[in-house]
This record gives structure tokens, C-alpha cells and sequence, in this order.
């Protein structure tokens, strides 16, 4: 009994090594995306709306991507558990040719047809809300190749074991978005005389850009002059292999499709709150900003329970998969059911971090403690996920995104917050039953044990 105990302590030692340089890489992202959102907030409400939008319409656009991370995180963790280091370059190669070819592509197209595509989306905010949104989009969709480069060798180097690296590089570039922030979006006086005239809503667009862009390329230098377990070779000619981008792909599509999947329905939402007047925007903004306090934890559990149970699988330890899995989930609902209470006592205080407005700040309170209560309901739906998607069991996880984002929080969040009037507050009542959803779901699946036999 006490060698079990032991052994299960070495285990949630071991998780936590893995999960803390990604949990502080997501506290990095939150602190300095919470310091934008203020900043902007600052300027005014039709300019917080007006990020708020395009930030879900370019997380839309990012989650086309995120199956090839996905896929490379899946596939590099298979490769390493089998010992297998050759193979698993291959397909961070692989991985890095179809990013770049595909995320230009579409960068271009999406940028020729901003207007139209902002109109499809969001036509029903008011012009100067149309106005700032035009403005933040066409500046934030040119750093969108350099951030799918960053994301998609960031999956790799997870998927071998390497959290610190992306965590490093996660921390120069939000600096680097955090001082940038600061000079543009309100202007500066230097010594010298020279003056950085205030940018507002451009200034925080350009210093997303510029960060996201000096990302892309720390994670190329490190992939081929950092010495890492997956170190690509400047000198190596770029080969296709044909076989490993199938193999990449069989699992990126699913996950792309899940992402997919989950990122239109929370831009179907936006687009729900965007018709409830610029106030419900603001308010549905600072929520889900809110909201990254909590996720923060959950997104490093869920990473290193994808590695951990992925490298495991590889190698035929099927029982340890199994512990590895819960030891991360049961970690991760202690974890965030303490920042879920810190969340609740202070709820206003965090609210009015972003705004002045009372009675932005009075819903937006509201909203938060509901969030704060059905936390451990996110942890176990991101954990299990993430164990799930290590075994390749994508394909249930799109059916459980589908029918909780879109059967429940999308369709009941629509029907009372705007057929019954209910506003903002439907909004959340459709939010926190998809997390009961989901989180029932992936608990099902995982209890049935299937995922520890599937090939990928």
C-alpha cells in the first residue's frame, strides 16, 4: 500500500513538472491579454466590443489550424514513446510545410475579403463599433502565419515532453505585446522629444501583430539551432513525405474539425451577443477574459495528460495511461476549484479591472461568479479531452463538442437570452450546461476504456 502511494506521488510529481511551465505560459497569455483588454478598455466600450469580436472571429480562424498541432502533438508523443526520435522529426517537418503553405493561403484570401467577412458575421453592430473592428482586423490577420508557425512547432516540442521551451518563448512575445500595449495604444513622451502619438485600437492590433510575428520565428530558430530532443537541420533539404503528412492529417483533420466545431459556436454566440447592444459585448468580453484565470491550470493538465498518456500508449503501458489521466484530471478540479472560490469573493473587484461602467461592472460580476461555480465542470472536460486525444479518440470528442456547444449552449443560450428575454445571463445559463455536457461525456468514454486500444 505505501509503495502504491509512493508510486502515485512520484506520478503527480512528475505531472506537475510537465504541466507547470504550460500552466505559466497560460498565466503569461491571461495577465497580458487581461492588460490589453484593460488598456482597450480604457478607450471605450465600442472599442472593447470591437476587439472582443475579431478576437473570436481570428480564434475561429486559428482553430483550422490547430489540428495540425494537434496532430504533430498527437503523432511526435506516439513516435517518442516508441523510441522512435527519426520518425518523429519527420513529422515536425512535415507538420511545419503544411502550416506555412496553407496559413498563407489563407491569410491572403482573408485579407482581400475583410469587409464582406466582417459584414457576414457582425453587420448588425453599429458603425463605429463596423469601423474600429475593420481597423483591429486588418492589422491582426497579417501576423496569423507567424502565430500558426508558433502554435504548430509549440504542439511538437509539447508532444516530445518540451513544455519550457514554448513557455519561454510565450514570455518574450507577451512582454514584448505588454510594453508595445502600453506605447501605442495611449501614446508616449519620450526625454528625447519625440512623442508616440496615441493609437487606441490600431496600437493594440499592431502590437499583437509584431509580438505574434517575432514568435514565428523564435520557434523556427529553436527548432533548427536550439538543441531539443526534435532539432530540425538548417542544411537538411525539405522532403515531403506524403505517408506521415496522412498520418498527421488522419488525426488533425478530427481535430480541426473539433476545433472547428468549438470555435463556431463561440463565434455564433458573439455573434448572438453582438445583436444585444454594445453594454451585453462589453460584458461578455470581460467574462470570457475572466474565464482565462481559470483555464490557465486546466490547459496545463490537459497538455501534459496528452503527452503523459500519449508516450504511454506508444509503449504498451496501457495501465499507466489509465493512472496518468487521473492523477492529471483529479490535480486539475483541486487546482481550479480554489481559483473558482477566489474567483466568487472576488468577483467585482475583477470585473472593474476592465471598466468603469457600473453597470458593466455589476453583470459582469454576476457573470463571473457563475463561472466560478462551475469550474471543476471545465477541468474534467479539458482533461479528459486532452487523454482522449492523445489515444486518437478524436472523432468522439467532435460529437461531444457538436452536441454541447451547439445542441446546449449555443441553442439554449439563443432561446433564453434573446426569444425569452433572459439577455446576457441566457447567454451563461447555456455556457454552464454544455460544461455538465461535455464533462459527463468525455467521463463516459474514458470510464469505458475503448481509447486505450485505438491506432493511430
Amino acid at each position: 500500500m505505501e509503495a502504491k502511494e509512493r508510486h502515485k506521488r512520484n506520478i503527480a510529481k512528475e505531472i506537475i513538472e510537465l504541466a507547470w511551465p504550460s500552466i505559466t505560459e497560460q498565466m503569461l497569455i491571461m495577465t497580458v491579454g487581461m492588460v490589453s483588454t484593460i488598456f482597450v478598455g480604457r478607450v471605450g466600450t465600442n472599442a472593447i466590443a470591437a476587439v472582443g469580436m475579431i478576437n473570436s472571429l481570428i480564434f475561429f480562424f486559428q482553430a483550422i489550424f490547430a489540428g495540425l498541432a494537434i496532430g504533430s502533438t498527437v503523432i511526435v508523443a506516439r513516435l517518442i514513446g516508441e523510441e522512435d526520435e527519426g520518425s518523429a522529426r519527420v513529422a515536425v517537418m512535415q507538420s511545419l510545410i503544411m502550416s506555412i503553405a496553407v496559413s498563407i493561403g489563407f491569410t491572403v484570401l482573408g485579407y482581400i475579403f475583410a469587409v464582406p467577412l466582417i459584414k457576414i458575421f457582425f453587420g448588425s453592430v453599429s458603425p463605429d463599433v463596423f469601423k474600429l473592428a475593420l481597423i483591429y482586423y486588418k492589422i491582426v490577420i497579417l501576423g496569423i502565419p507567424f502565430m500558426i508557425v508558433e502554435i504548430v512547432i509549440a504542439g511538437a516540442l509539447r508532444g516530445a515532453g518540451d513544455t519550457k521551451t514554448p513557455m519561454y518563448i510565450t514570455a518574450i512575445v507577451n512582454v514584448i505585446n505588454l510594453l508595445l500595449n502600453s506605447i501605442l495604444v495611449f501614446g508616449v513622451h519620450f526625454h528625447s522629444g519625440y512623442v508616440v502619438p496615441p493609437l487606441g485600437v490600431k496600437g493594440s492590433a499592431l502590437s499583437a501583430t509584431i509580438s505574434r510575428t517575432i514568435g514565428g520565428f523564435l520557434q523556427l530558430y529553436i527548432l533548427y539551432f536550439g538543441k531539443r530532443r526534435i532539432n530540425l537541420d538548417i542544411k537538411e533539404k525539405i522532403r515531403l513525405n506524403f505517408d506521415m503528412m496522412m498520418r498527421i492529417i488522419r488525426v488533425g483533420i478530427p481535430a480541426s474539425l473539433e476545433q472547428v466545431i468549438m470555435q463556431g459556436g463561440f463565434l455564433v454566440v458573439q455573434i448572438i451577443v453582438s445583436t444585444m447592444g454594445t453594454v451585453s459585448m462589453a460584458v461578455y468580453q470581460i467574462g470570457m477574459n475572466a474565464n482565462s484565470l481559470a483555464f490557465m491550470p486546466i490547459f496545463g493538465f490537459s497538455l501534459a495528460a496528452t503527452s503523459l498518456v500519449g508516450r504511454s500508449l506508444g509503449a504498451k503501458r496501457l495501465m499507466l495511461a489509465e493512472i496518468y489521466a487521473k492523477v492529471s484530471r483529479n490535480i486539475a478540479v483541486v487546482v481550479i476549484s480554489i481559483i473558482g472560490f477566489f474567483m466568487f469573493i472576488f468577483s467585482r473587484q475583477l470585473a472593474a479591472l476592465y471598466t468603469t461602467d457600473p453597470v458593466v461592472i455589476k453583470i459582469s460580476s454576476d457573470i463571473i461568479k457563475i463561472f466560478a461555480v462551475v469550474e471543476p465542470l471545465l477541468a474534467i472536460l479539458n482533461v479528459m479531452a486532452g487523454v482522449l486525444r492523445a489515444a486518437g479518440d478524436i472523432p468522439y470528442i467532435v460529437l461531444s463538442t457538436f452536441i454541447g456547444l451547439w445542441l446546449f449552449r449555443v441553442t439554449i443560450g439563443y432561446t433564453l437570452g434573446k426569444v425569452f428575454g433572459i439577455g446576457i445571463y441566457g447567454i451563461w445559463i447555456g455556457i454552464c450546461i454544455d460544461f455538465v455536457v461535455r464533462s459527463v461525456m468525455y467521463s463516459y468514454r474514458f470510464k469505458a476504456g475503448r481509447w486505450k486500444y485505438i491506432k493511430v
